[in-house]
């Protein structure tokens, strides 16, 4: 069998990069040096996580695998933490039964990878030095090179395939598909502008995620504003740096965390002010506020006036 993959052995020596032989079951038939080289950055990232990044990274295999031979050959896809693969079908009897993937390769610098692909997902307080030391392990391209690489690749597929190969939408079902991929098969796009769209698709989700984080803040200080209440506090529960969460708040809410903690409070002591009978001291203190001088400014600089002038507004209603 090793035999066989001869081409493979040779394309991953001369690329450097990792290729993996999968019967449709996800197990590994065949594997390069080069990907082994690899597994062991793939088990220091799995010791950090807390989920199963074995089961994810096996499905999203199978899932590239099944989508190549669709696809007429070609499938580019995203592991479960963000690396880049490319895959082609092996056909034997007119059946496809093994795939070839390569990879795992990155295109973004190790900074970016980190906080677009693994910020939030990792334990607390885990080695970032040692992690960065692991991911240099992993071979980075650009995207010119990913294309050729994954030629390259298809090539050798063919070679250990059937004399007539797969041809593209034999079986008509190719609108089903995402576009960016639709986009290669055509050849009009360059693939720098199928990477644009695939880079926007993950750029969505890294928004998506950014949305969560602040809303998994806002709600932590909406919920424990009458406290003295940290930047650091709240970071730790999203699991990302203090000075991480501030550019994100910034970016997202056009504000500053102590903006948004001073409208948390706000919000809550003109909840006492109509529902209460306390008096302005003791709503200040309520609400999270230890100097009274400060929080009449802050609720005058917010509604318009000072406390006690809406309180006397509410009394007229």
């Amino acid at each position: 069998m090793i035999d066989k993959f001869d081409n493979l052995k040779h394309f991953s020596a001369l690329s450097g990069i990792g290729v993996q032989v999968l019967a449709l079951d996800g197990s590994t038939v065949y594997a390069t040096p080069q990907y082994e080289h690899c597994l062991p950055v793939l088990a220091h990232i799995d010791g950090l996580m807390d989920g199963a990044l074995d089961a994810q990274n096996r499905a999203a295999m199978i899932s590239g695998a099944l989508q190549s031979y669709r696809f007429g050959g070609r499938f580019f896809f995203y592991s479960a933490i963000g690396f880049f693969h490319f895959a082609s079908p092996l056909i034997t009897d007119g059946r496809h039964m093994l795939t070839c993937i390569g990879g795992p390769i990155l295109m973004v610098s190790l900074d970016d990878y980190i906080q677009l692909d693994l910020d939030g997902k990792l334990r607390e307080g885990y080695d970032r030095n040692e992690l960065l030391l692991q991911l240099g392990e992993i071979p980075r391209v650009s995207p010119d090179t990913a294309n050729t690489l994954s030629e390259q690749l298809l090539i050798n597929a063919k070679h250990l395939s059937d004399s007539e190969y797969l041809r593209l939408g034999q079986d008509g079902g190719e609108n089903r598909y995402s576009e960016y991929i639709l986009a290669y098969f055509s050849g009009t796009p360059s693939y720098e502008s199928i990477l644009r769209l695939a880079a926007e698709q993950r750029r969505e989700k890294a928004t998506q995620k950014h949305e969560k984080f602040i809303r998994i803040a806002t709600d932590y200080i909406e919920k424990n504003c009458a406290k003295h209440i940290t930047l650091a506090e709240v970071a730790a529960q999203v699991f990302i740096s203090p000075s991480y969460l501030s550019r994100l708040i910034k970016s997202r809410t056009g504000h500053t965390f102590r903006h948004l903690v001073n409208m948390s409070r706000i919000a809550e002591s003109v909840r006492l002010l109509e529902n209460t009978e306390l008096s302005l001291i003791a709503i200040a203190i309520a609400a999270g506020f230890r100097d009274h001088s400060y929080f009449t400014k802050i609720f005058k600089k917010h509604t318009g006036m000072n406390p006690s002038d809406y309180r006397a507004e509410l009394r007229k209603q």
